[in-house]
């Protein structure tokens, strides 16, 4: 497999029609991919590993050169298109994540996105980032987790269903709630991984003000501690709301498991490195339907 295949591949896979701007081939050898490194995050040690290895490729999940450096801003279309599928007007999810976006645009604008592109060319092996693709097939994996739940069902009820997930399930992970109130009802829940990134407490309360019908939990994988006491403050008012914290690492994971899963059987070797070495035995091997 050649490295842009695989970028179009992991997007073909996650549903996608065009190759997001988060995701892109970083440095090409312009040699068939074999054996294949994979991480959450790289830096030159890891390539050098790589090439030790023997591998002739490194699977990059966080977007931290290149193209996908440069340009991660971009993907926050996503996190509207998410918001707006859950009921919320565009409008408001615009303005709800404008924030964000702009400090997202300075930080990429400021980016070192050339030291790991340099170190693969220097190393010679192929680096190739995937991001979005990958939290969007874990992201189906969420809601199929979720979608029996009972209208009664708890937060508790919630957690329990998410941590069916051999990833989310590992005894390192834990699921947070925020707030902390397992037995409050869960309602309906807003998956909002495969945004780009969490929305914080701005997009948190949009979800839970805006949308119609009703959201009355956002689900995110990470989020700050000073967002999560906003948050637990407004669920402590009348306008109660909820947010599910499921675990960065471990939910970045259950994407790329499926896509490293898909690798595979198309006859590449895949060897799980930091981040995803110890979800090896808890791995989710292919998306729902």
């Amino acid at each position: 497999m050649r490295a842009a295949a695989l970028t179009e591949y992991a997007s073909e896979l996650a549903g996608f029609t065009r190759v997001p701007s988060d995701t892109c081939v970083v440095w090409d050898s312009g040699r068939p991919l074999t054996r294949v490194m994979c991480s959450i995050n790289a830096t030159t040690g890891d390539l050098l590993l790589a090439r030790e290895q023997g591998c002739d490729g490194y699977l990059l999940h966080h977007p931290l050169a290149g193209a996908a450096r440069r340009d991660f801003h971009h993907v926050l279309d996503r996190m509207v298109e998410l918001m707006t599928m859950h009921g919320v007007p565009e409008a408001k999810a615009i303005e709800a994540q404008q924030a964000l976006r702009r400090r997202l645009r300075f930080n990429d604008h400021a980016s070192d996105w050339d030291h790991l592109a340099s170190a693969a060319a220097h190393t010679g092996v192929t680096l190739v980032n995937v991001h979005l693709p990958a939290d969007e097939l874990g992201r189906l994996v969420m809601v199929e987790a979720l979608r029996d739940l009972k209208a009664d069902a708890t937060l508790d009820d919630a957690r329990r269903a998410l941590c069916r997930i051999p990833e989310l399930a590992h005894p390192a992970n834990e699921v947070l709630l925020v707030p902390d109130d397992p037995p409050r009802p869960a309602g309906r829940i807003a998956v909002m991984h495969a945004g780009g990134t969490n929305g914080g407490a701005s997009v948190a309360t949009c979800l839970l003000e805006e949308a119609v019908p009703r959201v009355d939990t956002v689900l995110y994988i990470h989020v700050a501690g000073e967002d999560a006491a906003r948050i637990e403050e407004r669920g402590a008012g009348p306008d109660r709301g909820s947010v599910i914290v499921t675990g960065h690492f471990a939910s970045d994971a259950i994407g790329m498991n499926i896509l490293i899963a898909a690798l595979e059987s198309r006859g590449l070797t895949l060897i799980r490195h930091g981040g995803l070495r110890p979800f090896a035995e808890h791995a989710t091997t292919r998306r729902p339907g």
